[in-house]
């Protein structure tokens, strides 16, 4: 059905625009660490903020940063994520 197509629109993007990842997880490889600070990232969309305009973006990341280092601060580095077990590492309760 032709009412239901999609119009795309050609927008072009600066390859140097890293808005796609928070500066926040520029170095944060590990997926279970990326998901607490993902849960920041839509927890602060939830109540209000955005990143669309370049100010709203700056004060979306700056309020990223304090509420991540406020969890950093009570949880620690790894936001409560057990570290990867190497092998041959012993686990004890």
């Amino acid at each position: 059905d032709e009412d239901d197509e999609y119009e795309y629109e050609w927008i072009e993007v600066d390859e140097y625009d890293d808005r796609g990842v928070a500066p926040a997880m520029l170095k944060v490889f590990d997926p279970e660490i990326r998901c607490h600070m993902l849960m920041v990232h839509g927890m602060l969309h939830l109540v209000g903020y955005d990143h669309i305009e370049d100010d709203d973006y700056e004060l979306m990341v700056e309020r990223e940063d304090e509420v991540l280092a406020e969890l950093r601060k009570i949880l620690g580095d790894n936001f409560g994520v057990n570290p990867k077990l190497s092998e041959g590492d012993v686990v004890t309760s």
